[in-house]
């Protein structure tokens, strides 16, 4: 066993009869914004599983400590299972699924960043010895890993929630981050496979725990494949290194 995780259950139920959530958090993934997640989800009648699989040894240890954690709660035996994948997180089920069949799995919504996904390499070129010290060896090996390629399966539904706002660790990386190439806002670009996206003025840290913002979308897309009219299909801003971006209330 590598690690806890952050657990909801109902026991009155088989896991045949049930759907589990697994939310595959990435770096952001502290204390309180597993707090606010299980806060939210365990009140939306599935098993919740946070599991804290991104170790600082390093990426192979985390990709481990994921194929325990899926036998250990027996993921394979529930009904159905959906998933919401922040970045890091994404990998880790990736990798997971290149070499582990899920046949359950039928939604996964991703928490997409495209500045965000380039801190891993910003923060090595930036500030190396730090980053590895906050993070451990797990960064590096992110920032120098091959992403496996997006899901491609007509068994499982894909919806992308865009953050449209750089945290402050991304303005202060800016110049590192816009070194690596021009920044994609495009959702059909970034994922053309996907069933639907919506762009968010939230900054990465927010998207833990902004479920006021997050949770109806979320809910809907599960039900539905979609997500509700009304919410912007194209970028919120030209400019989201903007701290003064006005944040959604």
């Amino acid at each position: 066993m590598f690690a806890d995780h952050w657990v909801y259950q109902d026991t009155d139920r088989a896991l045949s009869e049930k759907t589990a959530l697994i939310i595959m958090n990435g770096f952001g993934g502290n204390k309180s914004a597993c707090k606010a997640q299980l806060a939210f989800w365990k009140e939306q009648g599935m098993d919740v599983f946070i599991p804290e699989v991104l170790l600082r040894p390093s990426l192979a240890s985390s990709s481990v400590a994921m194929e325990e954690f899926v036998e250990e709660y027996r993921i394979a035996e529930y009904a159905e299972v959906r998933s919401i994948c922040y970045i890091a997180g994404a990998f880790l089920l990736h990798t997971y699924l290149e070499s582990h069949a899920l046949p359950n799995l039928t939604y996964v919504i991703y928490d997409r960043s495209p500045i965000q996904e380039r801190a891993p390499q910003a923060v090595m070129a930036a500030i190396p010895i730090l980053g590895t010290w906050m993070k451990g060896k797990v960064l590096k090996d992110l920032s120098e890993a091959v992403w496996p390629p997006p899901l491609v399966s007509p068994a499982i539904v894909k919806g992308l929630s865009i953050e449209n706002r750089a945290t402050g660790l991304m303005r202060w990386l800016r110049d590192e981050a816009e070194a690596m190439g021009p920044i994609e806002f495009d959702w059909k670009k970034i994922d053309g496979q996907a069933s639907d996206a919506f762009h968010v003025a939230l900054d990465h840290d927010m998207m833990y725990t902004r479920w006021d913002i997050l949770g109806e979308p979320f809910l809907y897309f599960f039900a539905h494949g979609v997500f509700p009219e009304g919410l912007s299909r194209v970028p919120l801003t030209d400019y989201p290194f903007d701290k003064n971006q006005p944040i959604p209330e």
